[in-house]
C-alpha cells in the first residue's frame, strides 16, 4: 500500500479508536497492538519482495543443452 494511503487508513483507525469508549490504557493497548500488526504485514511483504527479486535473478531460464 502506498504511504498516502496507508496514512489515511492510520488516520481512520486511529480516530475511530479515539472514538470507543474504553479507559486510557486500553486504548493504548489497542494503538501499540496496531502499530505491531503494521510493522510484522511490513516485514513480511518485505520479505515477500526479497524473495520475488532472488527467484528472479536465480531462476532465469537457460539455454537448453
Amino acid at each position: 500500500m502506498r504511504k498516502a494511503n496507508r496514512r489515511k487508513v492510520n488516520d481512520a483507525i486511529f480516530a475511530r479508536l479515539a472514538d470507543v469508549r474504553i479507559n486510557e490504557h486500553e486504548r493504548q493497548r489497542a494503538a501499540h497492538a496496531i502499530q505491531d500488526a503494521e510493522a510484522i504485514v511490513d516485514a513480511i511483504i518485505w520479505i515477500k519482495e526479497k524473495i520475488a527479486s532472488v527467484g528472479a535473478v536465480v531462476l532465469k531460464p537457460g539455454f537448453k543443452h
